[in-house]
């Protein structure tokens, strides 16, 4: 059925939507790229910009679309697009990067948009770095081997998960994973595991990399009551996102040091 569903959105995923961006004076403070679920429904695309701008962040936050147009299903199951995708996003990274060397660059991802932004980030040329990354709700495999992403995180990949997220325990084992595993639980159900056989020195990497978070109950203040999306609400973001994971609240000293300059 995946074979099927390829060939007949081929057409899609070369034709797909534009993501060029001008560049505008926001981005010498840092950049934040935001990447929706399957579908690109709109989930995060008012409150995450909302909650980061409250928390006081002043660089630039992009919206990467890179739907299907064809509906969640499609966006779910069609490898071929997201993996097109994931390397246009890397190369907008890496253009960005060139430009501004020394600036954040964090990347949050809900759901299937998760996978998009891993690969994405394993996309890029050795030695390139992004700070952080925020997954929300993932449907990757718990699994799913994460070494050649993390080698090019400066920072740490945060891991919301939740066990009472409706879509990944009844929608996820019908579609299988982003990454295309079936009888695997997704990351956004019990945050990401080393490989089977993984030896010390990968395990250690996860340790010191990955920061796997579980839903609590205090979070439904904040507008997260562990459904799907509930990490994309506008007080999570402005009150634990932004503050504790990101650490935004303030300018990086070299960016200061820069503006100082001029």
């Amino acid at each position: 059925m995946r074979t099927v569903a390829v060939l007949l959105l081929s057409i899609v995923v070369v034709s797909g939507c534009s993501n060029y961006r001008k560049p505008n004076r926001w981005e010498r403070y840092g950049k934040i790229y935001y990447l929706d679920g399957a579908g690109n429904l709109g989930y995060g695309q008012d409150t995450v910009p909302r909650g980061l701008r409250a928390a006081g962040y002043r660089g630039d936050f992009e919206p990467f679309i890179w739907t299907t147009f064809t509906g969640p299903l499609a966006d779910q199951i069609i490898g071929i697009n997201a993996r097109a995708k994931a390397n246009d996003l890397a190369k907008k990274i890496i253009h960005y990067r060139r430009r501004f060397p020394k600036t954040t660059v964090d990347i949050i991802g809900l759901s299937a948009g998760t996978g998009v932004t891993v690969w994405a980030v394993e996309n890029l040329p050795a030695g390139m770095m992004v700070d952080n990354l925020v997954l929300l709700g993932s449907s990757l495999s718990s699994n799913y081997d994460m070494v050649k992403c993390l080698r090019h995180i400066r920072g740490k990949v945060y891991v919301m998960y939740s066990s009472r997220d409706a879509i990944l325990t009844g929608f996820v084992p019908i579609t299988g994973t982003m990454d295309g595993s079936h009888f695997v639980q997704p990351a956004g159900l019990v945050g990401f595991r080393p490989p089977s056989g993984a030896g010390a020195t990968i395990r250690k990497l996860y340790r010191e990399k990955i920061v796997n978070i579980p839903w609590r109950p205090s979070f439904a203040r904040l507008g997260y009551a562990g459904g799907h999306t509930d990490g994309t609400s506008y007080r999570f973001v402005k009150y634990f996102i932004a503050p504790k994971l990101l650490h935004i609240g303030y300018i990086p000293t070299t960016t200061t040091t820069q503006k100082a300059k001029k």
